[in-house]
């Protein structure tokens, strides 16, 4: 057993530090390939688990700031209220990463029945750990409104 447990482990604490190096300095610009595929792998499981109406998983993608400010309930109100074409989804795809400031900035892109949008994700890097700060519709397929 404890030659099963040390592999699982180590491999844990490797991904924990290749996350955290990866934004260790966080300097304006930019993001390096490292940090734009984990950021990426971060929004796709937030928006899976929008998709699946998985709240309390996608909860836990949004940033400790975040969630000491709004209450689950209040979270998925709003997700459902205001972001549908990301429960109701038919693909999404990335655009460009930028750091600024302590921010990280990633646009992306939704296909869903209502129409094509553009959200840029504020996200945050605190604790070792990626967090969704924000998320704001930026563009609608012509003829849609909110």
């Amino acid at each position: 057993m404890k030659f099963v447990i040390a592999p699982v482990l180590a491999m844990a604490l490797l991904t924990a530090c290749a996350q955290s190096s990866a934004f260790e300095p966080l300097a304006d610009g930019p993001c390096t390939v490292n940090q734009e595929a984990a950021i990426t792998k971060h929004l796709s499981e937030q928006i899976d688990a929008f998709a699946a109406r998985d709240w309390e998983l996608a909860y836990s993608y949004a940033s400790a700031n975040f969630r000491q400010v709004i209450t689950l309930a209040e979270f998925t109100e709003i997700i459902q209220a205001q972001y549908g074409m990301l429960i109701e989804n038919n693909g999404y795809s990335f655009g460009s990463c930028e750091i600024s400031a302590t921010n990280i900035l990633r646009q992306v892109s939704v296909a869903s029945d209502q129409g094509d949008f553009s959200l840029d994700y504020k996200l945050s890097f605190d604790n070792s750990k990626i967090g969704v700060e924000s998320a704001v519709i930026t563009q609608l397929s012509e003829g849609l409104s909110l």
